[in-house]
């Protein structure tokens, strides 16, 4: 079944966009989009490349849902090249004077406000980002996760709405800037260890929150991971 529209509309809502906004931004009419939905018609070509940059996606993605990463045309004529697979256990396309690169998969759930989800299994992902490799060091690529940013309590480190916040599922260090389920409410928000207080203190970057604080051992805290980066989205 094709199911090209149903991933356009779940990209779609994860980045906060209206299907009136959607169909400005392809250069589209809200009626040609609406027949296409329709008819379950894909567009040609340079619309569906139009609708993956927009997404932070791919073309095959979208089309097959299913990732495929191939060297660009230009250096694929000159020289054909393999994949390689790094230590750390992802696969990539070397380019020249380029730096190796992994896809990040994209959660569908929006974290800083809003109600709690559990986050779902892989094959519930709805996309991917590539992120450079150096990004992830130290980290086990393999247990990145992406997710969309909704609120503004951290635009004092520059995360805002609509960007795109990767963090290292389980991974917990020291103090730092992690995703976290908090009374059932996903978010992302910078703690403070205090093991001789048996606390961690949860600070906002964003003078009109204020910070809370949660014993260690309270249960409706649950720390999903740390972040190790973010893509920023966030339109001027």
């Amino acid at each position: 079944m094709n199911k090209f529209w149903d991933r356009v509309d779940s990209l779609r809502e994860l980045q906060g966009i209206s299907q009136n906004r959607f169909a400005e931004k392809i250069g589209k009419s809200l009626r040609t989009v609406e027949d296409w939905k329709r008819r379950k018609y894909i567009p040609t070509g340079d619309i569906c490349l139009l609708i993956a940059q927009l997404f932070l996606t791919t073309t095959e993605f979208l089309i097959t849902g299913e990732e495929i990463t191939l060297p660009d045309d230009d250096f694929a004529k000159e020289k054909p090249v393999e994949p390689i697979q790094s230590p750390n256990g992802r696969t990539f396309i070397p380019h020249y004077n380029e730096e190796p690169t992994l896809l990040v998969p994209i959660a569908p759930q929006r974290v800083s406000a809003g109600p709690g989800q559990e986050f779902l299994p892989p094959s519930e992902y709805i996309g991917y980002v590539r992120i450079l490799e150096r990004m992830a060091r130290g980290i086990d690529p393999t247990s990145l996760v992406a997710v969309s940013v909704k609120g503004d309590s951290m635009t004092g480190v520059q995360i805002f709405e609509g960007d795109m916040v990767l963090f290292a599922q389980h991974h917990i260090s020291e103090n730092g800037i992690y995703v976290i389920s908090l009374y059932g409410d996903l978010k992302v928000k910078r703690l403070e260890f205090r093991s001789g207080e048996q606390k961690i203190f949860i600070h906002s970057e964003n003078s009109r929150y204020s910070t809370e604080e949660i014993l260690m051992t309270n249960e409706n805290l649950m720390i999903l991971g740390k972040v190790v980066g973010w893509v920023h989205c966030h339109p001027y």
